[in-house]
Order: structure tokens, then C-alpha cells, then sequence
């Protein structure tokens, strides 16, 4: 049975005695309906981390300002045209409406209502930081000088979340039995959708991560509790952001909220010249300078 225009208000836990970890017990909605669950998957979105927290499970995204420009309707576009990305300006270009859409991303984001989204926001805009956005804008329509041309017909700004390396949370919550996450898609649901959906789909029939997928860098229970401080996020979401877009080696490490936690022999690596990257918070080793 599907319910529509149900708010799901909190996932009610129940912890007998044997139990390790308290497990799904029920969903409390809007509608004041209680429905037994046995298990439960979270697809919040930008709202996921704070229904995460009402059942102490740690999804750490964080909304941070998204931006694309429509222009208007012009004879000469094709709505079979394929998507045309150029990362090193940010930008991705594809048909809309009868005209382009230009949509962009920024070396270093913005984040967004931290404190919390509110549950009446949906579907809706947010302030625009033209001054800031502008630079991208203009390298963006010069990839696309008949953009210059044609009228504007909407820019648009608002939020979409991200997680803080990146990958999306997907699988069971290590705090919770039988509580599933599905979000933090990091602006690549729409391509991301059909494979997490078949993996979440098996994770939940099996009890357990499917053996033919690697899940490691998208398990939702790598990420750490003090990920979802508010200071966190907001430091972190804007390298996430620009990260999306970057042309980078892999396992680049990331710059900011560094230094959280550190090993006990943490100083005896430096000492041996290690360079360190972020490993679900932790200072890992990741390389070593010769004398």
C-alpha cells in the first residue's frame, strides 16, 4: 500500500532484552497512524539526517545552494541533444523547455539553512548570491555563446544536500537494526536511483550487503557521530559541493574539518613522515615522504 502526503514524523525503535542495538518497531505520520514496520528505509532527502536523529542515526548530508539558468525558447535547439559538461567552469548544459539550461556548480559551495530544513519547504527557491555567481554564469554561457543571445528566462537557486566525502548513504544504520538509509546522492539521484534501489532492495531481503558490489565507500554506517555537528556540516558541505565538479585524483584528500580524531600513535606516524587522509573521520596514513 502506498500512502501519499503522509509526513513521517519519527521511526519508532524497540530494544528487548539480548538486543545489541535497538530495531524498527513502527512509523508514527503526520496523520497520527502508527504502522508496524519491521524494517525501514529513509529517503529523506535533504531532510534525512534530521529524521535520522529523532532515532539517534547518524546521515550527516547538509543542503547547500544549487544554481542553473533556463534561457528562453529558440528555434535552433534539439531536445535530443545530450548532456555537455565542462568541469573545469562548472557548468552542465542540456535542452529545457524549448531553450537551455545551464546548470552550475562552484570550486567551493554554499551552505544552507544548517539549523535544520524546514518540513513546510518543498519544491521552492532560496536567496541567490548573484555577485558570487556571476563569474561562473559568464564562463558558463560563453561555452554556449548563443545564450548570450536569447533572453533569460529564470535563474534559479536552491538547495540539494550532500554528504561529507561525497559518496552516497546507502545500506543499514549502525545504530539502528533494520533501519535503512537512501540518501545523499550528491546531485546524482536521477543516475544513482536504478543501482542503489536493486542494492538496497537485496540488502534488506538478504540481511546483509549484496556480495557482488563493493558497497565500502557508500555503507551508511561508516560515518561518525560528530559528522552531523552543525560547524561540521557547514565547513564540510562547501568542499563537497565543489568537489562534485572538480577534476581530481582519486582518494584526494579532503581540507577541511581535518584533525578530529587521531589515533594513539598518531605522532609517531608524523614522525615518520606520514601524509594523512580522512578515513570516515579518523587521520589515516595515507602515503609516506623518503627521509
Amino acid at each position: 500500500q502506498i500512502i501519499e502526503g503522509a509526513g513521517v514524523l519519527d521511526v519508532r525503535t524497540t530494544k528487548t532484552r539480548g538486543d545489541v542495538l535497538p530495531r524498527v518497531s513502527s512509523v508514527t505520520t503526520a496523520c497520527g497512524e502508527s504502522i508496524k514496520a519491521n524494517s525501514v528505509v529513509n529517503c529523506g532527502g535533504i531532510w534525512a539526517r534530521q529524521l535520522g536523529e529523532k532515532s539517534d542515526v547518524v546521515i550527516p548530508n547538509q543542503a547547500a545552494e544549487h544554481y542553473y539558468l533556463i534561457t528562453e525558447s529558440f528555434k535552433e535547439v534539439d531536445p535530443s541533444w545530450p548532456v555537455v559538461e565542462d568541469s573545469s567552469k562548472c557548468v552542465y548544459i542540456r535542452p529545457e523547455g524549448g531553450g537551455l539550461m545551464l546548470g552550475l556548480f562552484e570550486t567551493m559551495g554554499a551552505s544552507w539553512n544548517e539549523t535544520g530544513i524546514p518540513d513546510s519547504f518543498s519544491f521552492g527557491e532560496i536567496n541567490a548570491d548573484f555577485d558570487r555567481m556571476m563569474p561562473y554564469l559568464e564562463e558558463a554561457m560563453l561555452r554556449a555563446p548563443i545564450t548570450l543571445e536569447v533572453g533569460a528566462k529564470h535563474f534559479f537557486c536552491g538547495p540539494e544536500s550532500f554528504t561529507p566525502d561525497g559518496s552516497p548513504s546507502v545500506g543499514e544504520s549502525a545504530d539502528v537494526k533494520n533501519y535503512y538509509v537512501a540518501a545523499g546522492l550528491n546531485s546524482i539521484g536521477i543516475l544513482t536511483g536504478g543501482g542503489i534501489g536493486k542494492v538496497l532492495a537485496e540488502w534488506i531481503r538478504d540481511g546483509c550487503a549484496p556480495s557482488d558490489v563493493d558497497v565500502t565507500a557508500i555503507d551508511a554506517s561508516r560515518f561518525q557521530n560528530y559528522q552531523n555537528n552543525r560547524q561540521y556540516r557547514a565547513d564540510r558541505v562547501g568542499e563537497a559541493l565543489g568537489n562534485t565538479y572538480a577534476t581530481h585524483y582519486p582518494d584526494k584528500p579532503v581540507k577541511t574539518c581535518r584533525g578530529a580524531r587521531r589515533s594513539a600513535i598518531h605522532e609517531r606516524l608524523v614522525g615518520r613522515n606520514a601524509y594523512f587522509r580522512d578515513v570516515s573521520g579518523w587521520e589515516s596514513p595515507s602515503w609516506y615522504c623518503p627521509e
